[in-house]
C-alpha cells in the first residue's frame, strides 16, 4: 500500500474514534507531515481523497475540519492536565510546550498550572482537574520526605476516578505509575568521564535530596569512577538536605553549609545534581576566593538552564525537556485510548553534554 494510503486510513480512523470533534479545525499539512515523518505533499494526498470521499471539509482560510456526521463523537471533554514545579523556569516551560504541541496533533487541550513548590496547592490543582474532568494528568511529583501521605491521596484520587496518569522527570519507587525521564546515568557517567580524562581524580558530587533523578545521576557518578580504575570514596558525596528539592528559601543557609564542607576538603572538581546547586557552588566559590576553572572545574545537570541565568558558559549535561514533554503526552494519550502495555510503563530519553569553559585539566 503507497504511503499517502496508509496516512489516509490512519486519519479515517482517527476520525472515526472521534479524535477531532465537530467544529475542530484538524492540524495543517505540514503538522501531519511532521507527525506521519512524511512529505507535505504526500499529506495533500490523502487529505485531498478524504475530502472527496466526504470524511473532510477544506476551507482556505480556516483550514481543515471533520464532515459534521461523518464520525462517532467521544463524549470525552478532550482535555489534559499538566503541573510542574514553575512555569516561570525555562526548563519546565519547554516541557509543557512539548506536552502542548503533542496533544494538539491529537485534538487535546491542555490546563497546566504551577504548583510552586507547594504540595498543599498540587492536591488542590489535581482535585480542581478532576471536577473538571480532564482525560488525563501530567505531574512532578514531590518526592521529598515527610510527604508521601499527600501524595498517595493525589494518585488515589486520579485512580479512583479513573483518570490516567503519567509521571514527568523522575520514577515513583515502588509503583506502577508511568514516567518519562532522561538518560540520568549516562549523562552523569559521561560527565565525570570527563572530568577524569583531564586528570581530576579528586571529585565533589554534590546533591540535596534522594529522588530518583538525583540517586541515578550518582549512580552514573560512581560508575565512571570505578570503570576507570579509580577507588571510589563515600567521602566526596556531599549531601547537604533542603526542605524542598527547589531551595530557593533556603538558598543562603545551603551555601553557608557548602563553603564550610568545601573548606574541610581538598578537591580539584566539583560535579552538581542539577542547576540550583550549581548556582549555590558558584556562589560558594566566590566567597572562597576559588577561580573556574583556574582553581576548580565545574560540571553540572541543566547547564544550559544556568549558563542562560547567570551568564557563564559550564560544563553539563542537557535534558531534552521538549521531547520529554511530547513524550509524555503520547504515553498519556496511549493510555487514555486503551492501548496501555503492561510490560514496559518507563520511557527514556536520550540527553546530550554541553562543553563549555568551566573544565581545566589538573595539570594547569
Amino acid at each position: 500500500m503507497a504511503k499517502y494510503a496508509v496516512i489516509k486510513e490512519d486519519i479515517k480512523r482517527r476520525l472515526m474514534i472521534g479524535e477531532w470533534t465537530e467544529g475542530y479545525r484538524l492540524p495543517s499539512s505540514r503538522e501531519f507531515a511532521q507527525y506521519y515523518e512524511s512529505s507535505v505533499n504526500t499529506i495533500e494526498k490523502a487529505v485531498k481523497e478524504l475530502a472527496e470521499e466526504g470524511w473532510l471539509i477544506r476551507d482556505s482560510r480556516r483550514g481543515t475540519f471533520m464532515n459534521k456526521g461523518r464520525g462517532p463523537l467521544q463524549s470525552g471533554t478532550r482535555l489534559v492536565a499538566a503541573f510542574v514545579f514553575g512555569i516561570d523556569n525555562p526548563i519546565w516551560a519547554t516541557a509543557l510546550r512539548g506536552v502542548e504541541d503533542a496533544l494538539f496533533l491529537r485534538g487535546y487541550h491542555l490546563l497546566s498550572s504551577s504548583d510552586d513548590r507547594n504540595l498543599e496547592k498540587l492536591e488542590s490543582l489535581v482535585r480542581g482537574a478532576v471536577e473538571r474532568k480532564v482525560e488525563g494528568v501530567i505531574l512532578s511529583p514531590f518526592m521529598s520526605q515527610g510527604h508521601e501521605e499527600i501524595n498517595n491521596r493525589i494518585f488515589s484520587l486520579l485512580q479512583d476516578n479513573g483518570i490516567k496518569h503519567v509521571s514527568l522527570d523522575r520514577i515513583i519507587y515502588n509503583s506502577n505509575v508511568p514516567y518519562v525521564t532522561s538518560d540520568n546515568i549516562a549523562g552523569a557517567y559521561n560527565l565525570t568521564k570527563l572530568l577524569i580524562q583531564q586528570g581530576h581524580r579528586r571529585i565533589l558530587f554534590i546533591k540535596n535530596s534522594n529522588v530518583s533523578t538525583v540517586n541515578e545521576r550518582l549512580l552514573g557518578f560512581k560508575q565512571a569512577i570505578i570503570d576507570s580504575n579509580l577507588e571510589y570514596n563515600d567521602e566526596f558525596e556531599v549531601f547537604i538536605s533542603t526542605r524542598f528539592e527547589d531551595f530557593s528559601d533556603e538558598f543562603d543557609t545551603y551555601c553557608e553549609v557548602l563553603e564550610k564542607k568545601m573548606k574541610e576538603m581538598r578537591f580539584t572538581a566539583v560535579f552538581t545534581a542539577n542547576d540550583q546547586i550549581a548556582e549555590a557552588a558558584i556562589r560558594s566559590f566566590e566567597n572562597l576566593n576559588y577561580r573556574i576553572p583556574e582553581d576548580i572545574s565545574l560540571v553540572t545537570y541543566d547547564a544550559e538552564n544556568l549558563n542562560r541565568k547567570i551568564k557563564l558558559n559550564v560544563t553539563g549535561v542537557t535534558q531534552p525537556f521538549y521531547e520529554m514533554g511530547q513524550c509524555a503526552a503520547r504515553m498519556l494519550l496511549n493510555l487514555i485510548d486503551g492501548n496501555e502495555d503492561p510490560y514496559s510503563y518507563g520511557q527514556v530519553c536520550n540527553s546530550k553534554v554541553y562543553i563549555g569553559e568551566s573544565v581545566n585539566p589538573i595539570s594547569s
